[in-house]
Parts: C-alpha cells; sequence; structure tokens
C-alpha cells in the first residue's frame, strides 16, 4: 500500500465561522437528502413517491411546441393553398405537411429544394 505523503495528510485549522458554515451546510444537505428519499424528488409526480408501481414518466416533448389555439378557424387568406385543406400557411402557401411533402417530391426528383 503507498504511503500518503505528509504534505497531504496535515490540514490547516478552520476558524470557528468556517467550521459552524460547514456543519450548516451538511445538516441542510443532510435534511435535503432525506427529505428527497421520504417524499421524491420535485417534478417527478407520484411516480417516484411510490416506486414499483409501473408508472412511466412521459418527459417533455421535444421540437416546436404546439401553437396554441387562439381565435377559431383559419381565416381564408392564411389557409393552405390545397384543395380541401384548413390549415394555417406556415411556408410559400403551404401548411406544414403539404410543405415537406412537396419538398420530399422535389427532393426524390433531383430539385433543389
Amino acid at each position: 500500500m503507498a504511503r500518503l505523503r505528509k504534505e497531504l495528510t496535515t490540514q490547516p485549522p478552520l476558524t470557528p465561522a468556517l467550521t459552524s458554515w460547514a456543519e450548516a451546510l451538511g445538516d441542510a444537505i443532510g435534511r435535503g437528502m432525506l427529505r428527497a428519499l421520504n417524499t421524491g424528488m420535485p417534478g417527478m409526480g407520484a411516480a417516484a413517491a411510490a416506486p414499483g408501481n409501473g408508472a412511466v414518466m412521459a418527459g417533455r416533448r421535444r421540437g416546436r411546441p404546439p401553437k396554441t389555439v387562439a381565435g377559431g378557424p383559419v381565416p381564408m387568406d392564411r389557409r393552405c393553398t390545397v384543395n380541401g385543406c384548413t390549415r394555417e400557411q406556415r411556408s410559400k402557401g403551404l401548411c406544414s405537411a403539404h410543405y415537406q411533402a412537396e419538398r420530399r417530391r422535389q427532393i426524390a426528383t433531383g430539385k433543389p429544394a
């Protein structure tokens, strides 16, 4: 077994203020850990409080957040130009679904998107 170097084994004396701060910090961390073990981590809901119940928590959705519906139907001048589609335009007069379909068609035929 390797012998510890002498300079690593000796510690400088702590001031009383630093000692009381370290003790208070240790107590606070201990209380927080105890609370987390007893009640579960915040934001985890009932799944953390009752482990083993088979509950699966859904995480945050990736990508752009869904658009909030504020004012009812989309006005005619903002609708997708494809016949029968009532969704709002996103780009080049098309809704996001029709724009992506057109983009895939153009890429498949070799035209620049």
